[in-house]
């Protein structure tokens, strides 16, 4: 037997509602019922799809399904956890940029020829403690994103080949993993920072189903409010970590709170001039950055009118 729901007018939360409710009063009476919501498939998380299509699976995949998506606490606590995972990924790029030294491996070879230095741009200075943090948080947040992919995603493997958090996830961890085997990698370059972007769609979900299960009373406006100063931070973060690294191989070098204080001069459009991108890259980058920030804030500031 199945039940049909098809009220595309109600919200997402309403429908997820009516489904559960169907399915309890149903199975009192049936014990082989299908609810199937026509209108929620795609507009509902990755989680909550797992849940309508495996929710009834008894195996192991099953039992780590309910685990990791039905239950409501440990599917928050997993979210928090993965969130303070990302977060401690990015405190740890900081204090990397602020020990390094500037100086090279032994093994590379400067071209005293080269009027840019682009050896600079792949290595840089890494101690052997704060690569083995590093290495440890890389393999625990890829672990756990394999994981959840596995529990959840239904689509081809092509097509995850295509999903840019998956993709920020391998750029970010499995390059640190590989330097495992081979140990003058371990002084290559991996953009870390990057994490910060995880961090923020994890915490737009995070709020999310704290609202929806109703444990924390927050509002539409509180909600956008976090996702546009969450969105600005994690711009102005990844653009002075990647502003400060590309000026490793400029004529001045700059540490990371003058590359912050450039990219808040940028973003005011104040534009004092003390500080600017030096060469093409750099420039390159600024560039990048400012149709971004063009295309996502209003974005996210048109979300107060609607």
């Amino acid at each position: 037997m199945e039940i049909h729901i098809t009220d595309f007018s109600s919200g997402k939360n309403e429908r997820i509602e009516a489904y559960r409710l169907s399915l309890k009063r149903l199975k009192k009476d049936q014990e082989n019922v299908k609810v199937v919501d026509d209108g929620m498939y795609f507009n509902t998380p990755i989680a909550e799809m797992a849940r309508m299509q495996y929710g009834h699976d008894q195996g192991i995949k099953g039992r780590l399904q309910q685990y990791f998506l039905e239950n409501t606490a440990s599917s928050l606590n997993i979210r928090l956890f993965n969130f303070t995972i990302k977060v401690i990924s990015c405190i740890l790029y900081c204090l990397r940029v602020i020990q390094d030294s500037g100086d090279l491996p032994e093994h590379v070879e400067i071209k005293d020829t080269d009027v840019i230095h682009y050896e600079y741009l792949i290595w840089v200075d890494t101690g052997d403690v704060l690569w083995l943090i590093q290495t440890i948080v890389a393999i625990i947040s890829i672990g756990e994103t394999i994981l959840i992919y596995y529990l959840t995603y239904k689509g081809s493997i092509l097509r995850l080949c295509f999903n840019i958090p998956f993709l920020l996830e391998l750029i970010t961890s499995f390059p640190l993993i590989l330097t495992i085997f081979v140990k003058e990698w371990r002084q290559f370059y991996v953009p870390i920072f990057l994490n910060c972007w995880l961090a923020n769609g994890i915490l737009e979900d995070m709020l999310h189903d704290l609202h929806r299960v109703s444990q924390v009373n927050t509002t539409a406006l509180s909600r956008q409010m976090t996702g546009l100063f969450s969105t600005l931070f994690c711009l102005i973060f990844s653009g002075a970590c990647a502003f400060e690294h590309l000026q490793r191989s400029g004529i001045r070098r700059l540490n990371l709170f003058e590359s912050f204080y450039f990219v808040m001069v940028t973003f005011s459009t104040v534009g004092f001039g003390d500080i600017h991108p030096d060469w093409w890259m750099s420039q390159l980058c600024v560039c990048i950055l400012i149709f971004v920030a063009f295309g996502v804030l209003p974005s996210k500031v048109s979300l107060f009118f609607i």
